[in-house]
């Protein structure tokens, strides 16, 4: 199938040439690594507690302690099944699918380089599978037709940060999320009437991303989930009555497009 990302791709140059119309209107907020806040020099080493050790890496400094950031950070992807025609057990295939998932967060850095704070999340995911044969080596076929099925889903998260500046100029660096958090979500499917599940998902992940800084007050991230411990919660109703339950810890190391977020934070 295909994920589209493009529309990601439009709001990241969006957001860069407002940057650009910022910096000349306000040449304030694009001033070089040298002019942060009072006696703060971004860009500028951050010293190890041990200096008795050699260390590979300069931390330079992007964060410096007593900043608030208020950002978001938004993902959408939409999938389609018109090259799926080469399987070989699935002839007429057509389905579609949607995801969007916004995210508004606030934080406040304690200490150079380090962030800890809140994060809210919403998600909505939908599809549909209009037909579908599927063909077991000619001997029988099942057809499948008009299914549908969305997800809603809230969520809020507690996050430690860390960042890594690399450039003198403090404008570039690494960091990765520390997550404590729990959501909540309803699934119900088009084609069953009064039948629906509950999700209760409490969570620990692991997540790092790179950031740039066009100014010194914006910052704009992107950072992927790769490691996750779950334990979750599955309840399902018909006709307003609970027909099953299902508990499960689930521990996942994964590459997956769908959990790419890119995100617009601003510093003060």
């Amino acid at each position: 199938g295909n994920v589209i990302l493009f529309p990601m791709m439009r709001t990241i140059i969006r957001i860069f040439a407002v940057s650009l119309l910022m910096m000349a209107a306000y040449p304030s907020f694009g001033q070089s690594g040298n002019g942060g806040k009072s006696g703060v020099v971004l860009g500028s080493e951050i010293m190890p507690k041990d200096t008795t050790k050699e260390h590979r890496f300069t931390n330079r400094l992007i964060a410096p302690k007593g900043e608030w950031q208020c950002g978001l950070s938004v993902m959408y992807a939409d999938f389609n099944s018109d090259n799926l025609d080469y399987m070989l057990v699935l002839n007429g295939v057509s389905a579609k699918a949607s995801m969007l998932r916004i995210a508004p967060e606030a934080a406040y850095t304690f200490k150079d380089n380090h962030a800890i704070g809140v994060r809210f999340q919403y998600t909505k995911a939908g599809g549909m599978l209009d037909g579908l044969t599927a063909d077991l080596l000619g001997n029988m076929s099942l057809p499948v037709e008009n299914i549908g099925g969305t997800t809603l889903s809230m969520g809020a998260n507690v996050f430690q940060r860390t960042y890594v500046g690399i450039d003198k100029r403090g404008r570039f660096g690494i960091f990765w999320d520390y997550i404590l958090g729990y959501t909540r979500s309803k699934t119900q499917f088009s084609a069953s009437d009064g039948t629906y599940s509950l999700k209760e998902k409490g969570l620990l992940s692991f997540a790092p991303g790179v950031v740039y800084f066009p100014m010194n007050n914006l910052s704009i991230q992107a950072c992927i989930s790769l490691a996750e411990l779950s334990y979750n919660k599955v309840t399902a109703y018909e006709s307003g009555l609970v027909s099953g339950t299902r508990t499960a810890w689930k521990a996942q190391a994964s590459l997956n497009v769908l959990n790419l977020n890119f995100g617009l934070t601003i510093h003060l």
